[in-house]
């Protein structure tokens, strides 16, 4: 509750569009690695005969490895402020990346960028969401429409620098290079400025109830004491009694210290799991709508995820493009995802579109769009429209997958509802994922690998759809009722 009510002190105004700064520099410094992953990494790969399952397997083990901090990063945004989360979320991602540049094997190339950069990841990503949404309310969508653009700036210039700096450093020098650029996320995570006055006065009004708690306490073993050290007893026959009442006190002392260490152990599991499933919401997943919204989510992200990282080895396949060739429709592509992500949320807005219906036009966008370049792919300028479409698809999922939890839970229970949606995509990434690597390398062709990317994005819209006409149609009194919260 209290972060709900620091957010109506200061939201939408003051320092919450520094926050919008801070953590688009994060995105600029630490994605760079994750969106050039099939440039970079192209040529490595080749030379260790990594195979297409291979590559996918290292894409969705990150990705899991990501996704599956999520279980501690509600706990974790509870106990420390997201400045100090992102700080350590930035130092680790940096170190990985440098350790990834010597990485010459498929075992430690999974050592260093799937685990080392992805738990760097995973620190980072819930703290800066947490951020914006903690700033922001009625212009939330505002707010992550100018971040998610000004970070689609690093994807048309990172393609171009990374071409050129794996001509003269090679890709041990260009990781070094990317480690560097990394670091600057600190300067995003300083700007992440944290509640610690009201947190403080919080801190001590809990101090004061432990104090008169305890002098309560104080006050009635005293008054007990008093009773007991009141009663006198004389002579012999008293004696008598008082030995004959201590035995039978004594016994049953003894039964009842029985019980009642029965009953506390009961208690004390009861306590635990009640703590386990009151720390992490797990409460959430009783409601069946949020179920089907991270089901749906984490489905499609898996597909996308593994198209865009894979870019590269598909269009080196299909279209016989050289590097800089890629470089420059990566652009290209990036260009038209910044297009979208600044013009479709305004049109979105005037239309009162809601973000689960721009979600799946992303996901059809997409799919049309690799539909088109699995069929006519062998033509260059082909491959510049199916850029552009993508692009605007991409640039659309960018900035509405984020908003589509905050719109659905109440912003005291996001940490735990993201957590929740990170372990569905950690364990759905490395269920699926590989098996469209694995398409590829059963039939020697990207075709089928990325018709099978299409079916898994659909497998989205279907069921949403499905959703929308049973447990989704009355989405907008709730969306109300959160607003009032």
């Amino acid at each position: 509750m209290m972060i709900d009510k620091m957010s109506r002190d200061e939201a939408d105004k003051g320092w919450a569009w520094i926050i919008v700064a801070g953590v688009t520099i994060i995105n600029l410094a630490i994605l760079p690695i994750q969106q050039s992953f099939g440039l970079i990494f192209r040529e490595r790969f080749f030379s260790l005969d990594i195979t297409a399952t291979q590559t996918s397997l290292i894409v969705h083990l990150n990705g899991t490895i990501t996704s599956s901090l999520g279980l501690i990063s509600g706990p974790m945004m509870k106990r420390f402020t997201f400045r100090r989360v992102a700080f350590l979320g930035g130092v680790v991602v940096a170190i990985g990346i440098c350790a990834v540049a010597f990485a010459v094997s498929l075992p430690s190339i999974i050592i260093t960028y799937c685990f080392i950069v992805g738990i760097g990841h995973g620190i980072m990503f819930p703290a800066t969401n947490l951020a914006m949404n903690t700033y922001f309310r009625k212009k939330r969508n505002v707010a992550m429409g100018l971040s998610v653009t000004l970070t689609g700036l690093g994807p048309i210039l990172m393609p171009l620098l990374i071409a050129k700096l794996l001509e003269i450093y090679d890709t041990t020098g260009t990781l070094l290079i990317i480690a560097g650029i990394a670091m600057h996320s600190l300067i995003g995570a300083a700007l992440l400025k944290p509640f610690q006055g009201k947190e403080i006065t919080s801190v001590t009004k809990d101090s004061d109830i432990t104090a008169s708690s305890a002098e309560c306490n104080d006050k009635t073993i005293a008054k007990e004491t008093g009773n007991v050290t009141d009663v006198k007893h004389d002579g012999a026959n008293c004696r008598l009694l008082e030995e004959t009442l201590e035995r039978k006190t004594n016994d049953a002392e003894e039964h009842l210290s029985e019980n009642v260490i029965d009953e506390s152990t009961k208690e004390e599991e009861k306590s635990i799991l009640r703590k386990i499933t009151e720390h992490m919401d797990l409460a959430l997943l009783k409601d069946s709508r949020y179920v089907a919204v991270i089901l749906g989510m984490a489905v499609s992200l898996v597909a996308e995820t593994n198209f865009n990282m894979m870019i590269p080895f598909v269009l080196t396949e299909l279209s016989g493009l050289e590097r800089d060739s890629i470089a420059t429709v990566m652009s290209i592509q990036a260009i038209s995802d910044i297009i979208g992500r600044l013009c479709v949320p305004l049109l979105a807005h005037k239309a009162g579109w809601t973000s689960r219906n721009l979600y799946v036009l992303s996901l059809i966008g997409s799919t049309i769009g690799r539909t088109i370049l699995s069929t006519w792919g062998s033509t260059y300028m082909v491959v510049i429209g199916v850029a552009l479409i993508i692009g605007i698809a991409k640039g659309t999922k960018a900035v509405f997958q984020t908003l589509i939890i905050p719109d659905y839970v109440p912003l005291d229970r996001l940490p735990a509802a993201y957590g929740m949606q990170m372990v569905c995509n950690g364990i759905l990434s490395i269920v699926i994922g590989p098996l469209i690597g694995f398409a590829h390398d059963q039939t020697t062709s990207y075709v089928v690998a990325l018709h099978f990317t299409s079916i898994l994005s659909l497998c989205c819209v279907v069921s949403w759809y499905i959703g929308g006409l049973w447990t989704f149609k009355k989405s907008e009194p709730r969306e109300d009722a959160l607003e009032r919260t």
